[in-house]
């Protein structure tokens, strides 16, 4: 007789209920060549501000129209501070504080020398100390360029009455005027550049090449002053230092422990 297979009947037999434990085997790949890196959201490239960008335009409408209808006195504003004959032939065309030109390079002047001092502010004083907004700063800086302005130029005025040296003080106004705008002037490129471009070293070049106008400035006063013959050249020094270098040691001074916290 034969007898038929059968499997047993599992039911009731006690199996365990745990897991079997995993078992790795070596795989057939080796292991992959790409680094592993966070990806994070792509940084945005920060441009100036709208009233930046509209006033860098009017200055440029401004430069435009100085250089299509007064491009002969422009050229000599810029030629002044090179020699005495220039600056003879400056004045000797007009008076320069009472022309529309110098509205004009003034207004160039102005906003690029505080936007140039609001940019080292900001780079020089800890956040903590400028709790002011960008156009806060920009506003106090022009409103102290044009006090400084005034009362060093009333100044000077002032003591070319007292001395009576009229003519020689109109020089060396002509000649302070003449390398403002040449200043002014040459901003308006460099921070067009060092903003856009976002780049510190053009703002480091920028103030570096300012130094040696005011230093070549300072230079032209001197001999200006040397053509007066009843004054020593002691005292026309002491004159330039209370003018010139005293007032801006005592700014220096000012930001120096403004930036430390005093």
């Amino acid at each position: 007789m034969n007898t038929s297979r059968y499997s047993p009947d599992t039911t009731l037999t006690l199996q365990s209920l745990c897991r079997p434990g995993p078992r790795y085997e070596s795989s057939l790949f080796g292991s992959h060549l790409l680094h592993i890196r966070n990806f994070s959201n792509p940084v945005h490239t920060h441009y100036p501000s709208d009233w930046i960008v509209l006033s860098f335009l009017g200055c440029f409408i401004i430069a435009a129209w100085v250089q299509f209808f007064y491009f002969k006195r422009l050229r000599q504003i810029c030629l002044a501070p090179l020699s005495q004959r220039f600056l003879n032939i400056l004045i000797k065309d007009g008076n320069l504080f009472k022309e529309r030109i110098t509205l004009a390079l003034a207004l160039i002047y102005l906003f690029n020398f505080s936007l140039m001092l609001s940019l080292i502010l900001k780079l020089f004083i800890p956040v903590p100390l400028m709790p002011f907004r960008d156009y806060e700063v920009f506003t106090l800086c022009a409103v102290t360029v044009v006090l400084f302005c005034v009362i060093k130029l009333s100044a000077i005025r002032l003591l070319g009455a007292v001395f009576q040296t009229r003519h020689t003080t109109m020089e060396y106004l002509q000649n302070i005027l003449s390398a403002t705008f040449i200043t002014g002037l040459f901003l308006l490129p460099m921070l067009i550049l060092t903003l856009f471009l976002h780049s510190e070293f053009l703002l480091y070049i920028s103030l570096i090449i300012i130094c040696l106008i005011y230093v070549f400035r300072v230079m032209r006063g001197y001999f200006i002053g040397t053509s007066l013959k009843k004054f020593s050249y002691l005292f026309l020094f002491v004159y330039l230092c209370a003018l010139e270098i005293l007032p801006l040691l005592v700014i220096l001074k000012g930001l120096f422990l403004f930036s430390k916290g005093f």
